[in-house]
């Protein structure tokens, strides 16, 4: 595999970063994670745009331009010679004694989930501790990931697919790699940002294809204890899009099967990510 590293281009094997670098010592970074289609990355410039804006609240200095890392990003794909891949994009602060972050960009083939986790939903597992409503990393994706991937290892040592991650009021934030969404009497509920998340670019795009659609897309506070009573779930993210969720501590949801309107939300925001994704093309000359 061909990775990208401070600009160059390099075989994995060759590709080197210092161990005074920031990121490593101190986890102090960002990421980005995207997915191609057919060689065009989804929702590129907003990927690019979090990463910058969260750079600048912490700080990290000399990054790179946003037409630079664009292009770094599709051209990882080229050299790679992939088509449908997932792509993570990592910028440090870099080593300390220096004035310039490490940038690092990796692409590995990805074509989505298995189907069969949409056909029959995912489960997962309630926590608390793990998010505070007044963190203010919650709203940047940091490399600093360590409650997420404990909350992960959790879910999976019971089995389950995914942490759901309350604040401290009791109030359901987000899952340990999703955003949430809950669907009652049709309408259709995702927690507000203040409530100690990361404002996902798969969840923005949920929200403005539902609301064009002509559902009721709220942004309210939802109660631990309120989540086992809706009628239908569902998480999202870069890389699954929509996935059905159907089980939460052992509690069914629903009738412990993918809901219609999930289901039909995921066929809105597959067709509105193809038309998203011919868009980007015509707009780059392809």
């Amino acid at each position: 595999m061909i990775v990208y590293i401070d600009g160059l281009f390099v075989d994995e094997a060759e590709a080197r970063a210092s161990v005074f670098d920031s990121g490593f010592q101190h986890g102090d970074g960002l990421f980005e994670t995207m997915r191609s289609y057919s060689g065009t990355i989804f929702a590129l410039e907003e990927h690019l745009n979090r990463l910058i804006d969260s750079a600048k609240f912490l700080e990290i200095k000399n990054v790179p331009k946003k037409e630079v890392l664009s292009d770094a990003c599709k051209n990882i794909l080229e050299v790679n010679n992939l088509a449908d891949a997932r792509i993570r994009l990592t910028i440090t602060r870099g080593p300390l004694d220096k004035t310039y972050p490490t940038v690092v960009i990796t692409a590995a083939p990805f074509t989505g989930y298995d189907k069969s986790l949409y056909e029959k939903g995912m489960s997962a597992i309630t926590l608390a501790g793990y998010r505070f409503s007044h963190n203010p990393l919650n709203r940047i994706k940091s490399t600093s990931y360590q409650l997420s991937a404990l909350a992960r290892r959790k879910a999976a040592t019971t089995g389950c697919d995914e942490a759901i991650l309350m604040n401290e009021q009791g109030y359901v934030t987000e899952g340990s790699y999703t955003n949430v969404f809950a669907i009652k009497e049709e309408k259709i509920y995702t927690p507000p940002v203040v409530d100690g998340l990361l404002p996902g670019i798969m969840r923005g795009f949920v929200i403005k294809t539902a609301t064009q659609a002509g559902h009721s897309v709220l942004q309210r506070s939802i109660y631990v204890d309120d989540i086992y009573r809706m009628d239908e779930l569902f998480l999202t993210n870069s890389l699954m899009e929509i996935m059905p969720l159907v089980k939460i501590d052992k509690k069914s949801i629903g009738n412990s099967k993918p809901g219609p309107i999930t289901h039909n939300l995921m066929e809105l925001v597959s067709k509105g990510i193809f038309r998203t994704l011919v868009a980007q093309a015509r707009s780059a000359g392809l």
